[in-house]
């Protein structure tokens, strides 16, 4: 049996509004919504952001949702970001990141895949399954 959750859902974080740590704009608001709601029955049991606004206001309706307080990855240490992941111990752990940090991440899950997202792409969602054997990831898109 592998240690801490099976599955580990990745999104990178949803449309932000202009300035140096900016919150969300109105369609990156929907998009957050739109999170909670397809996850509303996922038994979801940790959240994970940045210390950016962007990504925390992207968690936000999905942590309320189960009523999780999010933790913080800090920095870019893709091993340290997937130790403190992995920690959890069961379940289905939710990360909300960026474009040079969900890619590395998924890679620090033990995924042999590589995966990159464009600046412009806030639809990008993967989901890494855990076994013995190994980790895969399904890539997905969530528009709105």
């Amino acid at each position: 049996m592998i240690s801490g959750p099976a599955t580990i859902v990745l999104v990178r974080h949803a449309e932000p509004a202009g300035g140096a740590d900016p919150g969300l704009a109105p369609a990156g608001r929907k998009r957050a919504e739109l999170l909670a709601f397809m996850f509303q029955d996922a038994h979801i049991t940790a959240v994970f952001t940045s210390d950016l606004r962007r990504t925390k206001e992207t968690a936000q309706p999905l942590a309320a949702k189960f009523s999780l307080v999010p933790g913080v990855l800090s920095g870019l240490d893709p091993v340290a970001h997937s130790n403190r992941v992995l920690a959890i111990s069961s379940g289905v752990a939710v990360v909300v990141g960026h474009t040079n940090t969900v890619p590395q991440l998924i890679a620090a899950l033990g995924v042999r895949e590589s995966v990159q997202i464009a600046e412009t792409e806030f639809d990008r969602m993967f989901v890494v399954s855990r076994r013995e054997d190994g980790a895969s990831v399904l890539s997905l898109r969530y528009r709105l």
